[in-house]
């Protein structure tokens, strides 16, 4: 289920039971610098191109209001946009063309379902993506000020689309909320539920999308913040129409633990869906076994990615707030 939620009303509901902060204080002291500071806008140098006007670089935006050409009807095109005066003469149907607009609009993917619930360090992954994208926000109203902002948060119950308006105040407005949020983790449940679950995280990702397509002003630039541990061909599909009109980035989040197995002493264990139980006592050819593993899948990962046109970062959730915008700075390189 997807909610396109637009300005906060501000109101607090009762914290579900079992619930927890998604941000904690101690994320809030080290990220109130970052939404303080105030940079000097940056301009990219070199020549002026006809496709970039205003203050940044950007993708098209929206249709303008300056009259640009006329071509023939298609199938779908908005009867509102009908030349009549061209039909009258020509016989043919027409559309007018505009051209058009190229307003920044800045959008967040914060993942905070499934996988991205867990964390053995500092925090979990799902704390650090909506971290990374708060510093992201911060970034791009730093360098570009009047930057539109909006984010989607992805859980278990679906995505949560609001916009939070330009500048500096609308990332203060994305850190309050995204402050605010609580997450219910997922109960124990049998495989056929889990499937059940994922399938309705992927539906929601797919009109997700389709809203995003849709949208009057559709983003331009966009952040998805997330272990994409749920990035196959069918997710992929539904990203590369946003592909097309947006230039995507990715931060790729991870735990040390699901980078190398931590030197541990046996443990015993029990498996909650088989009910199995055993002992635990990973060695160095397991460890060694582990990290190839690692190591295969984020390369999957990247070919992914990359397939998508998307620049990449891979923060740990151990990241400090400078660590992550020190990150998104290679993003522009």
């Amino acid at each position: 289920m997807v909610t396109a939620r637009r300005n906060a009303d501000g109101a607090q509901a009762a914290a579900p039971p079992g619930s927890f902060a998604l941000l904690e204080p101690a994320d809030w002291r080290e990220l109130a610098p970052l939404l303080a500071a105030r940079a000097q806008p940056q301009f990219e140098p070199g020549p002026a191109r006809p496709d970039r006007a205003g203050e940044a670089p950007s993708r098209l935006a929206g249709r303008g209001q300056d009259y640009a050409q006329s071509r023939p009807y298609q199938a779908g095109d908005d009867m509102r946009f009908m030349h009549w005066a061209l039909l009258a003469r020509t016989g043919r149907p027409y559309v007018r063309v505009f051209e058009q607009e190229r307003r920044l609009a800045w959008h967040a993917l914060v993942d905070v379902h499934g996988s991205m619930l867990f964390g053995t360090r500092a925090r979990t992954k799902a704390a650090q993506a909506a971290r990374s994208a708060l510093a992201g926000a911060a970034r791009q109203v730093s360098r570009w000020p009047l930057s539109r902002v909006e984010a989607s948060l992805w859980t278990p119950l679906g995505v949560q689309t609001r916009s939070f308006g330009s500048g500096h105040a609308a990332v203060r407005s994305l850190a309050a909320w995204l402050a605010g949020q609580r997450i219910v983790p997922p109960c124990a449940a049998t495989a056929a539920q889990r499937a059940r679950a994922a399938e309705v995280s992927r539906t929601a990702l797919e009109s997700w999308a389709a809203i995003m397509r849709r949208a009057s002003v559709q983003p331009t630039q966009m952040l998805l913040c997330s272990d994409f541990d749920w990035l196959d061909a069918r997710a992929g599909a539904c990203l590369a129409g946003l592909a097309d009109e947006a230039r995507m980035a990715a931060v790729e989040v991870f735990d040390p633990a699901e980078a190398a197995l931590p030197e541990l002493p046996p443990a015993r264990f029990a498996d909650g869906t088989s009910g199995a139980t055993g002992w635990l006592a990973p060695g160095r050819s397991a460890r060694e076994a582990f990290a190839r593993e690692a190591l295969a899948r984020r390369e999957r990962l990247q070919r992914r990615l990359r397939a998508l046109r998307m620049a990449s970062v891979r923060s740990c959730t151990t990241d400090s707030a400078a660590r992550i915008q020190a990150l998104l700075a290679g993003l522009d390189s």
